[in-house]
């Protein structure tokens, strides 16, 4: 007789179970559309004089202060970069899903206004970019996401109902604060191109589909990807998820910030990929909340499937 060996507790996160892209029901998106593409814009603020930034185009300076060489490139996204992002968005009918800072409210009210007659999405993102979850007290945290939200809902005339953190950085404690606070979506898990429901102590939460491939941070940042290289990895992207959206709906999420990809060199090549997207047929260019919507209804609403088949 052979003796089964224990294979101990799971330890996989215990926010969400684990059902394979393969097991999932195909429910088309609204308009009979096969892929929704959702584009996340991140616009931030860097308190003047901080130091130790996130991201930086020359890191021998960050721990000056000021640092005027990076909080300059850091400047030009909200002065200009984000507005030849902008033009390129309404130029093919779509819409942003905007990561928000709060502080974004005091420092640049112009962006809100004009992101508002846009229609783009209020999502929080914190107080300002200097700011991580993890290094909060549970206390601490919950005031923090609390007022990042309220700030937000005075400012746009809209409570974000999505979430990211900076760095994606969460405590042990995020998803269950934010749920209680009336989030409904967070983005901080890149793990499928579907939503996913989540588990919290109170509320209702998913994860939306989001990015660090298509993504310029870490992409041109950190990898050092060319825009022409990132350009053309958006397009590939796109191609395949198209055609397996043939037999199962998919979300293709795109994630730039305005100091990076807003530059002219680099929105040639973005701009183009744009374009290409757009003139394709069944795209359903939407909105996390959107998303979140169409998600809800077809499997979280009283009597509804769950959004995967059982093995």
């Amino acid at each position: 007789m052979v003796t089964r060996i224990d294979l101990g507790a799971k330890t996989q996160s215990p926010r969400y179970a684990f059902n394979p892209i393969t097991r999932r029901r195909p429910v088309a998106f609204p308009g009979d559309r096969k892929l929704a593409l959702l584009i996340y814009l991140n616009i931030e603020h860097v308190p003047f004089g901080s130091t130790g930034l996130a991201h930086a185009i020359y890191p021998p300076t960050l721990d000056l202060s000021p640092d005027i060489l990076n909080h300059g490139w850091r400047d030009y996204g909200n002065r200009v970069g984000l507005w030849r992002i902008a033009d390129a968005l309404d130029k093919h009918g779509l819409k942003a899903t905007v990561n928000l800072n709060a502080d974004v409210t005091r420092e640049y009210p112009e962006i809100i206004r004009e992101g508002n007659r846009r229609g783009w999405e209020w999502g929080g993102q914190g107080d300002n970019n200097t700011s991580i979850p993890t290094r909060m007290t549970r206390e601490d945290e919950a005031a923090f996401i609390e007022r990042s939200l309220a700030i937000i809902a005075q400012e746009t005339g809209h409570r974000p109902r999505g979430w990211l953190s900076m760095c994606l950085a969460e405590s042990h404690d995020t998803p269950d604060l934010l749920a209680a606070a009336g989030i409904e979506y967070v983005s901080n898990y890149t793990h499928d191109e579907l939503p996913v429901p989540m588990t919290t102590k109170s509320g209702s939460l998913i994860s939306m589909p989001y990015t660090l491939e298509i993504n310029d941070v870490p992409t041109i940042m950190g990898k050092g990807t060319t825009a022409e290289a990132f350009g053309t990895m958006i397009r590939d992207q796109f191609d395949v998820l198209y055609a397996e959206a043939e037999d199962l709906p998919r979300v293709m999420s795109i994630s730039v910030h305005p100091f990076i990809t807003g530059h002219p060199f680099r929105m040639k090549h973005f701009a183009a990929a744009l374009a290409y997207i757009a003139g394709h047929a069944g795209v359903w260019p939407a909105t996390g909340g959107e998303i979140n919507d169409w998600f809800r209804s077809h499997f979280m609403s009283p009597g509804a499937q769950a959004p995967w088949v059982e093995a």
